[in-house]
This record gives structure tokens, sequence and C-alpha cells, in this order.
């Protein structure tokens, strides 16, 4: 029995993830792509249908002798996955369909001064709202948040954060987990973000690669191979810790939003935000040379410690930085360690977070499917298609406070343009 139990999971893992990326096809194209025998593809059809994850579709014309077909797709409204990136600013949810297509988002500000309870209920509130509100009635599989802070490797703790004290320790997590009800996973917000990157940017799978994420605070993270790296204590890459050489500040205290107003404003530098620096280059030209040392210094500092192809700059400020100056810290780098990487902004901008939260909880939808990781490594994601429906789809009105209720009515555009998505699968 345990002989033919493997090969069987492994092809239906196969028509599964041959399913997966959202073009029409047919039984016989299957047979085609997996290389399985027209039995098993048929069996296995079969199968998914009774299952409701797989639908039979139009009629397929074909040239010549043999068998019609009708079309196969995958079941979109088999489940519904979530992403949130939930920042020290603001926090950000997308409800996407089984193939990763958004059909509802939002984004609001982070209620920082609730408790860590008021803010698990207020996170877990939206989440459960954007499902009954827009989810017609397909069941919420998975939910991925993450963190602004430092996370466990194994997503049960956060040991710190810098703009999001309440969420230190385990409470938050299992409450948030709690109320949502379903599966949810944790992490650092910026080993989602290179997720994202990876999944819907232009970073080669097999390259090397540094993110560096500049947002309310300083984050990193690191992917070999096109695996991002996780530690057991969640420590790794949290260079925003390091003094500065031969000085008191760190180096998120020139490098990330909150902690630059704070160190301009203590130098008698009166800025609204970290951008607005930027936008006036001219009068605060002093600031900005230590701002770009800085960066300077910590590229350095990321190239002597994992020699990556690529340094992708993401969150807040980032933007600010232009592609002239970022290829002269590249220069600048590689004259002085010997290791040239190429520094640029990011392909996804600040979606980059979403859409890692709500690729790895795809991950989670399809392991649960059955489909293994070599599997799902070969799906052909159309990620044009994923960013637009992200871009385009609906955005829910801002959510009450921490504490308040929820209750009110539906905005009728809104619940109009995303009938209309759901009815386009």
């Amino acid at each position: 029995m345990a002989t033919t139990s493997l090969p069987r999971t492994s092809n239906r893992s196969a028509v599964i993830a041959a399913l997966l990326s959202g073009a029409d096809t047919d039984r016989q194209r299957l047979v085609a792509d997996t290389g399985l025998s027209r039995a098993t593809v048929f069996r296995i059809v079969d199968d998914l249908m009774a299952e409701s994850l797989a639908l039979e579709g139009f009629r397929v014309l074909r040239e010549g002798p043999g068998r019609q077909s009708t079309s196969v797709s995958f079941n979109h409204r088999s489940a519904l996955v979530c992403g949130v990136d939930l920042g020290g600013t603001n926090c950000r949810v997308v409800v996407a369909d089984a193939l990763g297509r958004a059909i509802i988002r939002s984004r609001d500000t982070t209620p920082r001064d609730a408790t860590a309870d008021e803010l698990a209920a207020w996170v877990a509130g939206r989440i459960t709202d954007l499902v009954e509100r827009h989810g017609d009635g397909v069941p919420l599989h998975t939910v991925t948040i993450g963190l602004p802070g430092v996370v466990t490797g194994d997503g049960r703790s956060v040991v710190a954060s810098h703009n999001l004290g309440q969420i230190k320790g385990t409470g938050f997590i299992e409450k948030v987990s709690a109320l949502v009800g379903v599966e949810t996973e944790v992490g650092n917000d910026s080993n989602l973000a290179l997720r994202g990157e990876l999944q819907y940017g232009s970073l080669p799978d097999r390259e090397t690669a540094v993110l560096l994420a500049m947002g309310t605070g300083l984050g990193s993270a690191v992917s070999i191979d096109g695996q991002v790296l996780l530690s057991r204590t969640g420590l790794l890459g949290e260079f925003g810790r390091l003094p500065l050489p031969g000085r008191e500040e760190r180096l998120r205290d020139l490098l990330s939003g909150a902690d630059l107003v704070a160190y301009a404003r203590g130098r008698g530098v009166d800025v609204p935000t970290a951008r607005a620096l930027f936008a006036d280059p001219e009068a605060y030209a002093p600031l900005l040379s230590e701002v770009h040392g800085a960066l300077a210094h910590l590229v350095t500092i990321v190239a002597l410690s994992y020699e990556p192809a690529t340094v992708v700059l993401t969150g807040g400020f980032s933007e600010s930085f232009d592609t002239a100056r970022l290829a002269a810290i590249s220069d600048q780098v590689a004259d002085t360690v010997g290791v040239r990487s190429v520094v640029r902004r990011s392909d996804l901008g600040d979606s980059a977070g979403l859409l890692g939260s709500m690729a790895t909880s795809l991950g989670r939808l399809y392991d649960s499917l059955g489909v293994s990781a070599e599997d799902a490594a070969s799906v052909a994601v159309d990620r044009d298609l994923i960013i637009r429906r992200l871009a385009d789809c609906p955005t829910s009105p801002t959510a009450p406070a921490a504490g308040a209720s929820t209750s009110g009515t539906d905005d009728a555009t809104t619940r109009t343009t995303h009938d209309e998505q759901m009815a386009e699968g």
C-alpha cells in the first residue's frame, strides 16, 4: 500500500501545479505537460472535480482525428487566502482567491497606542470583516501577517519591535490567531517583502539577494538560491542596531523614517517626514550627506556578509534615492571591499510585503492540497496579472479605530466592482 501511495500523491501534485497557472488547458494538454499517462490524468481531474478543486469549461476544438475535449481549470473560488502587512504607520490587508488574484484590499492607519489585545482584535476584525463583506461565502483558508519586529524562526514569538512595542512576546500572536479562526502564520515583514520580490518581482531565483526595508523602522532580509534565510532567534540581519563608526547613533537613526525625523529635529532641522529632506537637497545637504554615508556603510556590511548580486531598497523613503546615487554607492562599496552588488529600488514598492504575505498564504494552501514544494516552484505565475489585480481591485473603506464598532453599511461602488471581478474569475 505504501509503495503505491507515494507515486499517486506525486501525480496529483503535478496535475494541480499544472492547473495553478490559471491558463486555459484541457486533459490532453495536461497529459503532455505532466508526462503522465492519459488514464492517470483523467482520473486525477475527475477526483479534483469531485472535490470542487477543478472546473469543466468550454469545448476545445482540435483539428484532425481524436476525441474532442473540454477545458479544465483550477477552481479559484475553492478558497480564499489573506496577506497582512502590519507596519508601525499603516496596516495593509489583501484577500485573494486561490490563484492569488486580489478581490479586496484595505489600507488603514495602524492604531499604535492600542494595547496588544486591542491591536490583535483590530487586525483580526479587519480580516474577518473583509472576508464576510467581499468573500461571497468562499471560505478563508490561511492568513499570513508580516510584523515589524524580530520574530523567532518558528513564528511563535516577537523578540522585539522598535515601533510596536506592545506586540513583543507571544500574546499578540496568540490572540490574533485565535480570533481569526483559521491557520495563521506570522513572520518578519522584511523577510516577507523579499518573498514578494522573489515571487512577483524580477529578482533571479538562483542569485543571492538582500532586501533593505527603510520604513518606519529599518529591516533587512537575505535569500540564497531563492530561499529566504530564517534564524532561530530572528536576529539575523538586524543591522539597524549597529552603531555608526565612531558615533553613538545607530544605523536605524539615519535609515528609518521615524528615527531620521527625530535625528533631524535633534540637529535643529524641523521636518514633517523623511521624504521632505530629499525634496530640498540643497537646504539639507549636510544631513543628506550623513544619510548617504550611512547607506553606503550598510551596503558595505551586507556585501561582506553575503556577497549579494543585488541589494533591493524598499519602503518609506527608499524611492528618494535616485539611480545615480545608488550606482555611486555600488561603485564605492566595490572599490572599498571588492564586492560588486547592484543597488536598486524595489520593483514592487511598498506592495512587496503585502504580496509576500499573500504568496506565503498561497503556499500554505497549496501544501494542504498535496502540492510538493518542487511542483509549487514550477507554477508559471502570471506576475503582471497578479500585480495588476492588486492595484486595480477595490479598496475597502477605512476601518474604525481599535476598540470601535465594525458595524456599518457596505460601500455600493466597492461592492459592485468586487462582484464584477469575482464574476470574471
